[in-house]
């Protein structure tokens, strides 16, 4: 079987990243004998869907073709999807992802696609493709698989997806995802690299909190999973000898939940002599860190971190169930400058039901807690989270329904209470202004700042947006 894997395009190439989770999948295919495995990354050339498909013939066409979903890409996929059809009449779209895992039929009926999977893909897929071949009679017992049975949109009998064990299958297929051809495109924003060659890797996988506004706990069932510390090393000593990669990107939700196998990485790291540097922008629970910890975290080659606040204010803090105490955020943060280590606070503006004096709450608090950066995103309800589910009124499947496809028609903006979404915007400028217009942080930023990241600033999403007068949330 010719399996090509894809990539969308989300319209920018802003701190592209090898995708990790492709990696994985096509890992899983070569471990199962699967060999004819092809990778094409349209976030990396952002490739139109008629482009992708002139990739696609260019490799000889393919069987089936897997295409990793995320919400903003959808028109894309669908698009995409529309083209395979018509030019390969018997090849296999499959489509997952989280955006899949979350909407399932309602996502399935817009790309188009023959069949999804629910959950992580890495067992599901080889599974898949041993049912197309008829070594499994009933589409029912392949894990995680939803396919059309009599018209209807069926679960496998094991509804989602999921790998128990972090350590089941090799790392991601580097040699299909090719690094070297990231690297340029992983300049931090506002933080410079210490290296120059980059690369991203994942030491676990899940989530346990229950924070309204994420869906992350979808597809790993708020289950915690870890990889051997040894098998995390080994990785990074081979990315360093075979593709010259100096500085590293975690990209765990949580990297030390568990403080003791954390610490473990770091001491490897120390013992192996790796002299590499690494930071953790997908931001580390500030209540799930020691001074111990932290020590190691420099002396193993860690220089920068986020943490996810996203607000100042308590109440809205209860509201979002992310259960983190703002009394302690200043002390964590003093703790990493102790070790010369750099924080970038991360905050959301807009939260469902914040007002604009809540908002103010989280300016006036970022600006009492010496972050060296911040990062002020605006609210949108993926799919998948506990807000979204209600914005979206998952309570009344024909509301629903509708507003799901007005949603990935990109025509539809959730309804605010109490602020409007231009309100918003107004307010996510005032917090970065407020935050970044101060003596401290300009100096800063003038002493570090180079001209590749003034110009990955100026091709952020976010800031891209603020000079687009309609202010789309989900681009089509």
């Amino acid at each position: 079987m010719r399996i090509s894997l894809v990539r969308p395009t989300f319209g920018s190439r802003f701190q592209v990243t090898p995708p990790l989770s492709l990696g994985y999948l096509a890992s899983a295919l070569k471990r199962n004998a699967y060999r004819d495995v092809s990778l094409i990354d349209g976030s990396l050339e952002l490739l139109k869907p008629a482009q992708a498909l002139e990739r696609v013939i260019a490799d000889g066409g393919a069987d089936v073709i897997g295409i990793q979903v995320y919400t903003g890409s959808h028109k894309w996929v669908k698009d995409f999807t529309g083209l395979v059809k018509e030019r390969f009449k018997n090849c296999v779209v499959v489509v997952g992802g989280p955006h899949i895992t979350a909407l399932k039929e309602h996502a399935m009926d817009f790309v188009g696609a023959d069949c999804g999977i629910l959950g992580e893909g890495e067992i599901a897929i080889v599974k898949m493709l041993e049912f197309l071949e008829g070594k499994i009679n009933d589409p029912a017992k392949v894990p995680g698989f939803f396919f059309k049975n009599k018209g209807q949109w069926r679960h496998a009998d094991e509804k989602f997806g999921f790998l128990p064990d972090a350590n089941d299958i090799p790392m991601p297929d580097w040699g299909i995802l090719q690094p070297q051809k990231y690297f340029a495109l992983m300049e931090g924003a506002t933080m410079p690299l210490r290296g120059k060659r980059p690369a991203p890797i994942l030491t676990s996988r899940g989530c346990p909190y229950l924070c309204t506004f994420c869906s992350s706990g979808l597809t790993n069932k708020r289950m915690m999973r870890y990889r051997d510390p040894r098998n995390i090393v080994d990785e990074i000593l081979y990315l360093k000898k075979e593709y010259g990669v100096d500085e590293i990107f975690i990209s765990d939700d949580n990297l030390t939940m568990n403080l003791s196998r954390a610490e473990q990485i770091f001491d490897l790291l120390i013992a192996e002599k790796a002299n590499i540097h690494w930071r953790a922008p997908n931001g580390i629970r500030i209540d799930r860190l020691s001074a111990p910890l932290v020590e190691k975290m420099a002396r193993s080659g860690g220089y920068y971190v986020g943490l996810g606040v996203e607000t100042g204010n308590a109440e809205i803090m209860r509201t979002i169930k992310k259960k983190l105490n703002l009394d302690i955020v200043k002390g964590v943060v003093e703790l990493f400058h102790r070790y010369r280590i750099k924080v970038s606070g991360f905050f959301i503006c807009g939260l469902r039901g914040e007002h604009r004096d809540q908002v103010k709450d989280s300016i006036d608090f970022a600006l009492t807690v010496p972050f060296d950066r911040i990062q002020v995103s605006n609210y949108i309800p993926y799919p998948g989270s506990e807000d979204f589910s209600a914005i979206f009124e998952e309570n009344s499947p024909q509301r629903y329904a509708e507003n799901v496809f007005k949603f990935q028609a990109s025509e539809y903006v959730p309804p605010f209470q109490e602020m409007s979404l231009e309100e918003i915007v107004a307010l996510q400028k005032k917090f970065i202004r407020s935050f970044y217009l101060r003596p401290r942080i300009l100096l800063d930023l003038l002493m570090n700042l180079k001209l590749s990241q003034i110009i990955a600033i100026l091709h952020h999403p976010s800031i891209m947006r603020w000079f687009d007068r309609k202010q789309k949330w989900f681009e089509s």
